[in-house]
């Protein structure tokens, strides 16, 4: 009896740390011209778990979005590589409605620790630039209020707009953090679980649209 006492005790104590454990999320979105890139780097659980996704390019084609994936994940020490593919998702908003207040009270629980936006834009006219500079100061105003209403910002926003006057140049680099309890978020997909049945349709619905086709 003493044994199973003791193992017990060991198990709620890994529980309890593993809930009580950090998954930090790293985002890097970048477009020059005609060229994006999107980086996605996650850690979890103490750093047993880490997986790391590049987006090279996007295309969007109304409610429809076209991208090239790589994936590397890394269980323990022991790496999973996928190798890039074109995938296709269609309807990406059908079912928003049900899905964005289960959204909305998760990302509630997230800290943004670091958050910063900049901007280069040049229209090839002085007058233009200082225009659509001064309209790009607004929208960078509006994304740090998104930001702060969607999340709990644990850091100070940074970001700046740089005019070009004498080219034509438009380049955006969005840098967040993210952290959030591995416990809370966890207890989020249990709530998302125990909800409507319609409610779970959307989620695996939205899951097989991230995940794609299985072959390319």
């Amino acid at each position: 009896m003493a044994f199973w006492y003791y193992v017990g005790i060991a198990v709620a104590a890994v529980l309890v740390l593993l809930a009580l454990s950090s998954i930090r999320i790293r985002i890097r979105y970048s477009r020059s011209g005609e060229l994006d890139q999107l980086i996605v780097i996650v850690r979890a659980l103490y750093g047993l778990y880490r997986y790391r996704l590049i987006v090279p390019s996007i295309m969007i084609r109304g409610l429809n979005i076209a991208y090239e994936k790589k994936s590397s994940e890394r269980i323990a020490g022991q790496p999973k590589l996928k190798m890039p593919r074109w995938r296709l998702g269609k309807g990406l908003l059908k079912h928003w409605k049900e899905l964005s207040p289960w959204l909305k009270d998760t990302l509630k629980k997230v800290n943004c620790t670091r958050f910063r936006l900049d901007f280069r834009v040049g229209t090839g006219d002085a007058a233009s630039t200082a225009v659509v500079s001064g309209l790009l100061w607004s929208v960078l105003g509006c994304a740090v209020g998104a930001a702060g209403h969607l999340v709990q910002l644990k850091a100070e926003p940074h970001g700046a707009v740089e005019p070009v006057y004498h080219a034509k140049e438009f380049t955006v680099v969005w840098e967040a953090d993210f952290q959030v309890r591995a416990g809370s978020f966890f207890m989020s997909i249990l709530h998302l679980g125990f909800g409507s049945p319609r409610l779970r349709k959307s989620w695996r619905d939205w899951r097989n649209w991230l995940r794609g086709p299985q072959s390319a």
